[in-house]
């Protein structure tokens, strides 16, 4: 009766029940709810199941080929105002869902990641072209191809797209849910939310139709005190929450511990401020990703082997003497033709880090026993007993999970992504550590759209996880925990291998996401290729390098140019190119549509 036409393919041995199966998986329908009729002659005729399908039918039972959603009566809260949720929200409108409502605790949107944690030096580690709100196939390629803007650019970036998209009417800012309360039995369940305006003192109950929370990365600083740091008698701070001025870098020698993302973002702060000496402690290094290596995962298309992505770090790695290889976070074979990478921490990427060692900037310092006490501007190690005269010491020990989110969602089990088995509780927090064979990427805005489709499919149709996922057993399970000695997990925070795992699952059963990771790869393609073509990006780079090295050399040291060259470059790329095509043989339109941007003009 809609008059709504649907076209597929099919072969000449399609039988009508194997359409009919389709439309079932398709529309969340009995397939034996559906009727074809073909016209024969003057005549309409049914089609029984076992014939052939004809090459145009009348479905009967259907009143849309747009699978029909469960209403809302009441509004779906979104928790948190940072880049998954204004992205859950465009999903939302995307899809023409308009019963929603964002809250934050902040007055503007952008994330506590970018308005806490980050300090006003920060910027992007990846690239802009995977770090952006209009990663969208119906929303137009920005402009600006420079690959690694500020913070303070990030977050007009953030506000700008709020506004543009239309999502300010749906937030409510400056306002903190307290808590959420779920009554009831699967889909029967029934969803209070407590919120308070930040400083009125006053909660406010409203009835909500589902809870998506997005608390952001790692929220609390992990914390250390050493002994004698009364004697210490210079700056000692966390270096995240503009808690450290680094003006006062300004010709100072500098301890910074910790080896994760956070630390080698300070190494470029530290530079950047025209700091004496710096001296890196960790107690094992962990991987720092190259900028080009960044790049060479977020423009591929089908994931990039961990063998070769360490390969294409070597022109980096040889500068500073280091076999990559040899890392505590590595697993490989004799011949190192395949590997298995697993640190507790992310990659810290960028170039400073190895620029600077390189040139006698910085001094990576590996000591078992980590910092055994301070004295005077002075800071012992407990391994190697080694005294370093410094007169800063920056701590960048990463971060630990907040333990009010679960309360606040009153999380016993998170499966997958959603807690205690519910499908509209739903709670991301981006993965933590690294647990791969192979890499699709190093940025967000891939899973910040994947994480907001997958929420907003069981929002919609909260069947099929009770009805086709839950039952599989196969999602994996978290609980609060303290595996890592001393640190509290609570049960949002999840590993690498959880994060994959859910994705992959729920991508294997439900078809629409299936269907959209495949337009997520074309996204990310036509993204990087436009913003940052492989010769311009190598050229950003190169002028960040160079940059360095003239404040280094004014500085009376000397060291080696940027390693990548264009042919250096070329030639992992074309390593890469060749993988891809082995691993999608029948990869079609989408393969040769990447071949068209990758291969040399």
């Amino acid at each position: 009766s809609s008059g709504e036409i649907l076209r597929l393919p099919a072969q000449v041995c399609t039988t009508v029940w194997d359409i009919k199966l389709f439309l079932a998986e398709r529309l969340g329908r009995d397939p034996g709810d559906f009727t074809f009729i073909a016209k024969q002659g003057p005549f309409w005729r049914e089609n029984k199941d076992c014939e052939e399908m004809r090459p145009k039918v009348v479905v009967k039972g259907l009143k849309s080929f747009e699978r029909e959603r469960t209403p809302h009566e009441h509004p779906v809260v979104v928790i948190g105002a940072g880049h998954i949720g204004l992205r859950q929200a465009m999903v939302f409108m995307k899809y023409k869902e308009s019963n929603f409502v964002i809250f934050d605790r902040k007055e503007k949107v952008g994330g506590m990641a970018w308005w806490d944690q980050a300090n006003v030096t920060s910027k992007l580690q990846t690239e802009f072209g995977v770090y952006h709100l209009g990663w969208d196939e119906t929303i137009p390629t920005p402009t600006d191809d420079y690959p690694w803007p500020s913070r303070d650019e990030l977050l007009k970036m953030f506000q700008k797209g709020a506004e543009e998209y239309g999502i300010i009417p749906y937030c409510r800012l400056g306002t903190e849910v307290k808590e959420v309360k779920a009554e009831g039995q699967k889909l029967d369940m029934k969803y209070e939310v407590i919120i308070e305006k930040i400083g009125s003192n006053k909660e406010e109950t409203m009835k909500a139709a589902g809870v998506m929370m997005y608390p952001g990365n790692l929220s609390l600083p992990r914390r250390e005190t050493y002994k004698g740091e009364e004697d210490f008698g210079g700056t000692i701070a966390y270096g995240m929450f503009d808690e450290f001025s680094y003006k006062e870098a300004q010709g100072k020698d500098i301890a910074i511990i910790g080896h994760g993302a956070f630390a080698v973002e300070n190494v470029r702060s530290c530079c950047e401020y025209d700091s004496h000496q710096i001296y890196l402690i960790c107690r094992r290094k962990n991987i720092a990703c190259p900028r080009f290596v960044s790049w060479l995962c977020n423009q591929s298309l089908s994931p990039l082997s961990a063998s070769l992505f360490l390969h294409a770090m070597k022109p980096m790695y040889d500068l500073v003497g280091y076999d990559v290889w040899d890392y505590y976070g590595v697993q490989g074979n004799a011949s190192r033709t395949t590997c298995n990478i697993q640190q507790k921490a992310r990659f810290g990427i960028g170039d400073v880090y190895f620029c600077a060692i390189s040139w006698g900037k910085l001094e990576v310092i590996e000591d078992p026993e980590g910092v055994k006490r301070l004295g005077h501007h002075a800071l012992y190690l407990g391994g190697s007993g080694r005294k370093l005269d410094v007169q800063c010491i920056l701590k960048l020990l990463g971060f630990v999970g907040d333990p009010t989110n679960d309360r606040v969602m009153k999380i016993k089990e998170l499966v997958g992504f959603w807690v205690n088995e519910d499908p509209r509780r739903y709670v991301v927090a981006e993965p933590v550590s690294v647990m791969a064979t192979n890499f699709g990427g190093t940025s967000f805005s891939p899973g910040a759209i994947s994480w907001a489709e997958q929420g907003f499919h069981f929002m919609e149709y909260p069947k099929d996880f009770y009805e086709r996922v839950l039952p599989t057993g196969m999602l994996p399970r978290h609980k609060a925990d303290e595996t890592d000695p001393g640190t509290y997990r609570p049960a949002y925070v999840v590993d690498a291998r959880h994060g994959t795992q859910t994705s992959v699952f729920i991508g294997s059963f439900i078809p629409w996401i299936q269907e959209r990771g495949m337009q997520h790869s074309r996204i990310k393609v036509q993204r990087m290729w436009a913003l940052h073509p492989i010769d311009k990006f190598l050229d950003y780079c190169r002028e960040d390098w160079d940059h360095y090295c003239e404040k280094f050399r004014f500085e009376g040291r000397n060291g080696p140019d940027f390693p990548y060259t264009s042919e250096i470059g070329r030639h992992y790329l074309n390593r890469y190119r060749d993988e891809n095509k082995a691993s999608m043989k029948e990869g079609g339109e989408l393969l040769q549509y990447y071949e068209s941007l990758a291969a040399p003009k």
